[in-house]
């Protein structure tokens, strides 16, 4: 990136900056989220009726700490510990699966739990995986479009963490990892014939591994015939829907709403959209849609200030996390798409998900102030080096 480039993107206010824009969509996301939470987790225990909000809450103060945090690091200096941090998670990804240390939650077993406090290693996976993918794209820069380097080794890297995920059968984090690299192998330069047909492979395998397992195959299929099955494996889409079409325009009102009242199943986690769409209307779900949209627009303009490969893959990869798992969240809710376990980012309750999305928006600010600074240093007048 040429330093003129560099000042333009640093002048004027740094709140107006795309980065910053991001930031707001998520503030903005989330303060819906809680508010609709409260609504939507109040009758899921009589005894202690604000458990979840008080989670949730504790779970945002503490992304705003590590937020904080991640603003302070130089993402350069962080590559040193890219490997060692990505051996971690599959480490933390074996380690679910052993007996007694792994809990199986939803028919998953994907969480790590110490006393109350548990966490979904897969969550911070996802993060481990786009560092190190940025990371080794910028060491290979020239041999991107080479089959082996290019192509063969980033994909091992995907399939060990993706391949340990789909033994916890959470198809669900799965997928959208696989999405993301996809997209990030391509940012990168990865051939595109040679994206296409393993694409391809991977969904005609995943498939076929479902396939196998009756009870699965029928969840899975469950949105093509809604009304049908509105008794059994598409129970939930089909509340969800009856949730929409009783909320309307203008909506219910908020607290209103009877779906969360023992109808929809994980009201207040993955399917909490459809609880928005109850009580709120249409006017409020479209706003949401919009929210996310210019956060993925926002995000989208800032990759354009990139000074290098591994920072651009970087944030391309965390704005990407977030806007295929809402993409792929909303499609489910509305019985677009089958049912995938995912929550909606800043929105759904959870813990896991909510630090790592806010990690990732950390990042782009991160990013951001980094950018702003002139690439030619006063002092020395050295070129950095442009990976």
């Amino acid at each position: 990136m040429s330093r003129h480039v560099a000042q333009k993107h640093s002048s004027g206010l740094t709140f107006l900056t795309p980065a910053m824009g991001v930031l707001i969509c998520a503030i903005v996301l989330s303060v819906v989220g809680a508010i609709v939470l409260l609504s939507a987790s109040l009758p899921l225990d009589e005894g202690a009726p604000y458990r979840f909000i008080e989670k949730q809450a504790s779970w945002i103060a503490i992304t705003f700490v590590v937020g904080l945090f991640v603003l302070k690091v130089n993402l350069e200096w962080a590559r040193k510990f890219i490997w060692f941090g990505y051996a971690l998670c599959l480490v933390g990804l074996s380690l679910v699966l052993v007996d007694g240390i792994g809990k199986e939650i939803n028919g998953s077993k994907s969480w790590i739990r110490f006393g109350d406090i548990g966490f979904q290693v897969a969550e911070f996976a996802k993060l481990g995986l786009v560092f190190a993918l940025a990371h080794y794209f910028s060491l290979i820069r020239k041999d991107t479009r080479s089959f082996w380097k290019g192509f063969v080794a980033p994909c091992i890297l995907i399939g060990l963490v993706v391949g340990l995920i789909l033994l916890q059968t959470d198809l669900g984090t799965a997928l959208i990892i696989s999405l993301a690299c996809l997209c990030i192998l391509f940012l990168a330069g990865t051939r595109i014939w040679y994206l296409f047909p393993s694409a391809f492979l991977g969904i005609v395998g995943a498939t076929g591994l479902v396939k196998f397992d009756t009870e699965r195959w029928s969840r899975l299929t469950a949105f093509l015939d809604m009304e049908g099955q509105k008794a059994g494996d598409a129970y939930q889409i089909w509340q969800a829907i009856i949730a929409f079409g009783a909320g309307g325009v203008t909506g219910v009102g908020l607290g209103n709403g009877r779906q969360q009242l023992r109808f929809l199943p994980e009201a207040h986690n993955d399917f909490i959209f459809a609880v928005v769409g109850e009580e709120l209307g249409l006017v409020a779900t479209l706003v949401i849609v919009i929210v996310f949209s210019i956060l993925f627009i926002a995000g989208f303009m800032h990759l354009r200030y990139a000074p290098n490969t591994y920072q651009y893959l970087l944030a391309a990869g965390c704005l990407l996390t977030i806007s295929i798992q809402a993409i792929v969240n909303l499609g489910v809710v509305t019985g677009l798409l089958p049912t995938t376990g995912l929550p909606l980012p800043f929105i759904s309750y959870g813990g896991s998900n909510f630090l790592v999305m806010g990690i990732c928006v950390a990042i782009l600010i991160n990013t951001s102030l980094a950018w702003g600074k002139p690439v030619l240093k006063d002092s020395k007048r050295k070129l950095r080096e442009l990976n």
